[in-house]
């Protein structure tokens, strides 16, 4: 498959998700906040709405993968990046001393495995796949391997900018093993077989911790300019460095990096701005409307790297970017008690689907008005369960391909 994402609203083609699974149930009140939760959400509610925000995107013509299914794929045919698999992510935990049991597809088969590589390890689990305890440490429900609740929001382990993918780094440590997950299907599955990660590939040790980047604060804008949010996960110093791979591996010869609030309310970039056609955004103006500085990262052709503080505001440089003025849709319709609502049920964090046609989730009232109002087809979902991760339908979605009928 052809790998290409040229901007954020043209038609989207292909998508790559994660269903949550028994990982959402390993979460408790006391450990909720450690895996990045304000709430435990209802399982199997919240697979009833994955499913409802996956069929709407089908019926419209969208192909969408499953991360697990992928990793099954993957796991079946190559023995050997199956063990080096579970060693990255045993070393990860600092769990080595398993990794030779979960080798053995005698004692670990591969539809089991692909259950641990999510959910997780007790030592109550691993004595029972093994038939034995751990010969040190303690038992019972603690962890070996922690879960990954975090792994529905397929956003922030990778990113496809223009023909490339950036293998994203995880600020938090118990969203890491979500980019390894990731990483292992986009190099080694035959279906993204002879695209090139332009940065964080398991060749590229050097592009790690503390060069840390997720995939919510990287929007493409169009072929030639990118927009990085430098936030709580996003490093300032990593965009440097993230601005030459992506020079160098394609079309694109701009970056903006733009500061947002390190609160655990705007997480990311896309949950403050997100585009639903050329010229036209939806922002939440407590934080778009308060930028001070913008830097800029322009590529000279030569593989020099030139930084500048920008001298333009934000709304000029997407008018000039979009080649046409720019229409700004506030969150909660601009209302200032309604944006606050609306901004923490991700009212900004809007997955196009092509141009003017977005996807948010219904409980998003004033929002969708606002979009309604300027043009926009809102596809409403259900997000009573899915929301209490604190993501949207962006968040949940890491577009692989968009037709490029629309590329400006």
């Amino acid at each position: 498959m052809k790998l290409q994402v040229f901007n954020e609203y043209d038609p989207l083609e292909v998508v790559l998700v994660h269903r949550p699974g028994e990982e959402i149930d390993r979460l408790t009140h006391e450990n909720m906040k450690a895996f990045l939760f304000e709430d435990i959400p209802y399982l199997a509610r919240m697979q009833d709405e994955h499913d409802e925000f996956v069929d709407e995107m089908r019926d419209r013509g969208v192909r969408v993968l499953h991360l697990d299914k992928l990793l099954r794929d993957l796991l079946d045919g190559q023995p050997e990046t199956r063990r080096k698999l579970i060693d990255q992510v045993c070393a990860a935990e600092q769990a080595t001393g398993i990794a030779a049991e979960l080798h053995d597809p005698q004692i670990c088969p591969n539809d089991v495995l692909v259950g641990i590589l999510f959910k997780g390890l007790t030592h109550a689990e691993y004595a029972e796949l093994t038939r034995r305890p751990l010969s040190s440490g303690p038992v019972g429900k603690q962890f070996i391997l922690r879960p990954i609740p975090n792994a529905y929001f397929s956003r922030d382990p990778a990113v496809v900018i223009g023909q490339s993918v950036i293998s994203c780094k995880m600020h938090f440590v118990e969203r890491i093993r979500e980019t390894v997950l990731a990483r292992a299907v986009l190099e080694h599955h035959p279906e993204f077989k002879g695209h090139r990660i332009a940065y964080g590939g398991s060749d590229a040790p050097r592009d790690d911790r503390p060069f840390t980047v997720e995939g919510g604060d990287v929007i493409v804008l169009n072929a030639e300019a990118v927009l990085v949010g430098v936030s709580e996960r996003t490093r300032l110093e990593t965009i440097e460095i993230l601005a030459r791979r992506i020079f160098e591996s394609g079309r694109h010869s701009r970056l903006y990096g733009i500061p947002i609030p390190t609160e655990r309310t705007f997480m990311h970039l896309d949950t403050v701005f997100t585009i639903v056609d050329r010229g036209m955004v939806v922002w939440y103006p407590g934080v778009m409307e308060q930028v001070k500085f913008i830097h800029r990262y322009d590529s000279d052709g030569a593989g020099n790297i030139h930084r500048a503080d920008e001298s333009r505001g934000l709304t000029e440089i997407l008018s000039d970017e979009f080649g046409k003025e720019v229409t700004i849709i506030r969150t909660g319709g601009g209302d200032e008690h309604y944006a606050s609502r609306e901004q923490r049920t991700d009212g900004t964090n809007i997955l196009a689907l092509a141009p003017r046609v977005a996807c948010t989730y219904e409980r998003n009232a004033r929002t969708i008005v606002a979009m309604e109002k300027a043009g926009v087809e809102v596809v409403k979902i259900v997000g009573s369960e899915l929301v209490r991760g604190l993501g949207g339908p962006r968040c949940m979605t890491m577009p692989l391909r968009r037709s490029s009928q629309a590329s400006g």
